[in-house]
Formats: C-alpha cells, sequence, structure tokens
C-alpha cells in the first residue's frame, strides 16, 4: 500500500513538470549538466515521447539532483527498489488484446517507444521500468529522508508529504543552481 502510495505521488510530481521537441536534436547531444553528469537528449527521448521530452527536463534535473544527494548521504537505496518478482507486473508489457485501458495506454506507448528507439516493445518496458524503479527509489529515499514522513496512508498525510516534497526539490534545485547548465531549449 504504502509502496503503491508513494508511486501515485511521485507520478503526479512528474505530471507537474512543464510541448516542445526533440526532433532537432542527436540522442548524444547534451541535454543538461548537473553538477558535472551530464542528460542527454537520448535519457529524455527514452522515457518520454519527442513532442513532450523537453517538458520533463526540468523533473529530469531534479531526479538527478536527488541521486546525487541521497549518495552523498550514503544512503542506501537497494531497500526501497522493487524486487524483480514485485515489479514484474511494469516490466511485462500487457498483450496486444488486452482490455484494460491503462494496459492499452502502457502497451501504445511502449510500442511508440520501441519503433523510434529501434528496439522491441517487450525489451523497451522492460529496461523503462528498470529506469523508473531506480529513479523511484532515489526520490522515495530522499523524500522521506528529508520530510521524516514515511508512512502515507490517509490524504492529510500525503497532502503534507506533497508538499513537504515540492518545496524540498524546488529549494535543492536553489541550492544547486550554480551547478546545473540547461544547454537546450
Amino acid at each position: 500500500m504504502k509502496r503503491s502510495l508513494l508511486f501515485s505521488v511521485l507520478i503526479s510530481l512528474i505530471l507537474f513538470a512543464g510541448c516542445s521537441s526533440l526532433s532537432r536534436y542527436d540522442d548524444n547531444e547534451v541535454a543538461a549538466v548537473v553538477k558535472d553528469q551530464e542528460i542527454t537528449v537520448g535519457d529524455l527521448r527514452f522515457l518520454y515521447p519527442d513532442d513532450k521530452a523537453l517538458d520533463y527536463l526540468d523533473w529530469a534535473i531534479k531526479v538527478e539532483l536527488v541521486k546525487q544527494e541521497v549518495e552523498k548521504m550514503n544512503i542506501e537505496v537497494t531497500d526501497k527498489l522493487n524486487r524483480e518478482e514485485d515489479d514484474d507486473w511494469f516490466g511485462q508489457l500487457p498483450p496486444e488484446n488486452t482490455e484494460d485501458q491503462g494496459g492499452k495506454q502502457i502497451r501504445k506507448f511502449a510500442e511508440a517507444q520501441a519503433k523510434k528507439l529501434n528496439m522491441k516493445p517487450e525489451e523497451f518496458q522492460k529496461q523503462y521500468a528498470k529506469i523508473i524503479n531506480e529513479q523511484n527509489a532515489y526520490m522515495i529515499t530522499y523524500l522521506e529522508e528529508k520530510t521524516g514522513i514515511e508512512n502515507v496512508d490517509d490524504e492529510a498525510a500525503k497532502d503534507e508529504f506533497n508538499e513537504k516534497s515540492d518545496a524540498l526539490l524546488e529549494e535543492l534545485v536553489e541550492e544547486n543552481k550554480d551547478g546545473i547548465e540547461v544547454l537546450i531549449q
């Protein structure tokens, strides 16, 4: 319950991130540098549709900052990673004949991304799930550590967690603004 609620909170934060196209950039071009760590156009293209990927650059910067902060704090994220058997549903592509609307959207996204990236949809979904799982682990670890809130079971706790999380992420960006260089718009 806790993991799924935190996952939904994280997805909501992603949706708050800023429709630009990456089609004019090569995958190996650097979109941003975050304290010496590059975020490439390819990194963005893998996770998002080309017409929306630049809208998520600010979110990618926050994720990278969080990852660096968690590593600097020497906090292990292993316990926040979904075990393979727990995460199997997300790493598996829904069947073509699924009636589930969410499953249809996941499949449509995976097929479009796989085609763009010259991959099989099943291979894309597995790699995509692994990246999202890692990002979630770092983000949840950081936000729980900084907010002191680990159990988000009711609406009031969720609201408090979201409010504190938004403020912490903005503060983190502000504190590190000199170490962030955005190279594409």
